[in-house]
């Protein structure tokens, strides 16, 4: 019945406008669908980073009590070292000399990473500089370079810490 009320070009026509309407709910839909799941993802991923940003603050704050302590534990060593310098050094019984200046100039090469200058004249004369100038100094620089180490190990204990999170 339906072939007599209906010609064949308006059939084809009116089925394709039907496979067009199916077609296009379908896309409609699976893009609604596939929007929803990147949201989703996304909402995920914001998840994982604030979870991962939590724990690397944790790990930070941890790490810089840590470093603190340490400090504040060397900052009372070297204090006291300082003290024994000074009640050394203020002793009138001990005997000071002067530095020769090929001594200090090895010194400074040292302290500086640097190749010494041996072409520089350097007499066995004596300079300003006293061993108890000498012991204050090393002791300063012990200090600064307890200080370093213990930068440089909390730095790698935060980058190892830091590297287990996921």
């Amino acid at each position: 019945m339906i072939n007599t009320l209906l010609p064949w070009p308006y059939r084809l026509i009116a089925l394709c406008g039907l496979a067009l309407v199916i077609g296009g709910s379908a896309y409609v839909r699976g893009r609604i669908d596939e929007q929803a799941s990147q949201a989703g993802n996304q909402l995920a991923n914001q998840q994982r980073v604030s979870l991962v940003e939590r724990r690397q603050a944790a790990i930070s704050q941890q790490v810089a009590l840590a470093h603190e302590a340490g400090r504040a534990r060397d900052r009372v060593i070297y204090q006291t070292i300082e003290k024994e310098v000074i009640r050394y050094v203020a002793n009138p019984e001990h005997t000071v000399c002067r530095l020769d200046r090929e001594w200090v100039q090895q010194h400074d090469a040292a302290a500086l990473s640097v190749i010494p200058d041996a072409a520089r004249g350097v007499d066995a004369a004596a300079s300003k500089l006293t061993s108890d100038d000498a012991l204050v100094t090393v002791t300063e620089n012990y200090a600064a370079s307890q200080d370093n180490a213990r930068q440089l190990t909390d730095l790698q204990a935060w980058i190892r810490q830091q590297s287990v999170i996921q």
